[in-house]
């Protein structure tokens, strides 16, 4: 019953990847703010959408900022920021529906529920894998449709932080080679209970 609701959890959070992408389009750079006596409410900064350095040269004058605001909201450039938010969170809602359907059918009953779980694992892996290597296309692709709004201009934007890859890669990588080791064990388990 716990996997089956936690399960749940994962699947709610997938459609919520969803409602995101479309934030980032239609809000860029929304984030919630609470407190000041103000109650809750959602404030628009797009400049946090900025690598720091140039995000520090937008800020630098109100006439910069007006600028740069003024570019984000164009809207082919907003069409643009939920497309690449859907590079970005695409991979990692497959990996929150691959958990949710696991844990779900962990929860059920029956001989097959596990090697039913260790696939939709195993895609769940793969999408991590996915989605690590896609972290330096989102961060270029952002910084080269946000570049006409800065101060540096127009330009093709590299930019690879070999930190985010690598945490994230290895861990899906042990991930995949954890699922692939049960799945093997379970293989040779039946081979052996058919053999007997």
């Amino acid at each position: 019953m716990l996997c089956r609701a936690i399960g749940l959890i994962f699947l709610v959070a997938a459609v919520v990847m969803g409602v995101v992408i479309v934030v980032a389009g239609l809000s860029p750079g929304a984030s919630p703010v609470c407190g000041g006596g103000f109650g809750c409410g959602w404030r628009n900064q797009p400049s946090i959408l900025l690598d720091q350095d140039v995000r520090v040269l937008v800020l630098a004058t109100p006439e910069r900022l007006q600028a740069f605001e003024a570019y984000v909201w164009r809207p082919q450039v907003r069409l643009g920021l939920a497309a690449i938010e859907a590079i970005n969170l695409g991979p990692f809602a497959v990996v929150l529906i691959g958990v949710g359907l696991a844990l779900r059918r962990l929860g059920g009953k029956g001989e097959t529920v596990l090697g039913q779980a260790l696939r939709w694992l195993r895609l769940s892996s793969i999408a991590a894998v996915a989605w690590a290597l896609t972290s330096p296309i989102y961060e270029s692709l952002l910084g080269t449709l946000l570049s006409p709004g800065t101060p540096n201009g127009d330009k093709i934007e590299m930019v690879i932080y070999l930190d985010k890859i690598g945490a994230g890669l290895l861990l899906a990588v042990a991930a995949y080679a954890a699922i692939w080791a049960v799945e093997a064990g379970l293989d040779a388990r039946r081979d052996l209970d058919s053999f007997v």
